[in-house]
């Protein structure tokens, strides 16, 4: 039996007219959302900023890690999102009224997170993000070791594998527990290292090392 999904000119202009009913379905897809990224990206001339003022909490290296990778076309993970923001959208509070939920996105680099979020029923209006390095207007330049946003500023922050580059992780969250409102959310994703204890600092010396994690109470 033949399992191959063929789609002939009529489906296809159907499933056109419902996406363009329920476009934010479109960025469900992580290929749509990388894909609609990465045109805007480049329709606004491959523009990047930086933050200029990093404070001493920031890894050496992180700004030209991460700007290294956009110059060179690596857009970046379309899945690694799907960790957190899934789980995220599950819980009652969000799953029944995330158009009235503002979110603080902290180091998406990218439109691609803001996006995700938005395909989930979050409102464009109520995202902010922030970032060292900024491809979006969307997307504040700043540090998340002092971030410039009022205290009690949003119902939910999420930080999408950023403590790592952090020297100073508690500073880091303690500005996320500053930024959020009371009985608010923080999402964290954080990457678990069982041989933390064995990385060679010296032979990484070029790469960024990090804040490694091995368990929970870190």
């Amino acid at each position: 039996m033949n399992k191959n999904i063929v789609i002939n000119q009529e489906q296809y202009e159907k499933l056109v007219q419902i996406m363009t009913r329920n476009y934010k379905d479109f960025f469900l897809s992580p290929s749509c959302r990388q894909y609609m990224a990465a045109y805007r990206f480049e329709k606004r001339g491959r523009e990047v900023k930086v933050h200029q003022e990093v404070v001493a909490g920031v890894m050496p290296g992180t700004i030209s890690h991460n700007r290294k990778e956009l110059d060179e076309g690596t857009f970046g993970t379309t899945t690694r999102t799907l960790r957190l923001i899934n789980p995220l959208s599950a819980i009652e509070d969000v799953y029944d009224s995330p158009h009235t939920k503002t979110v603080l996105s902290i180091g998406p680099r990218t439109e691609m997170e803001l996006l995700h979020l938005v395909g989930v029923g979050f409102l464009p209006d109520n995202i902010k993000a922030l970032d060292l390095i900024s491809t979006s207007p969307w997307i504040d330049t700043g540090d998340m070791h002092a971030m410039p946003y009022p205290d009690r500023s949003f119902d939910i922050v999420i930080s999408s594998w950023v403590l790592g580059y952090s020297r100073t992780p508690q500073k880091a969250m303690d500005e996320m527990l500053r930024v959020v409102k009371d009985r608010g959310l923080l999402a964290i994703g954080c990457t678990y290292n069982p041989q933390a204890d064995q990385v060679d600092y010296k032979a990484a010396e070029e790469k960024i090392v990090g804040t490694l994690f091995r368990h929970v109470s870190e």
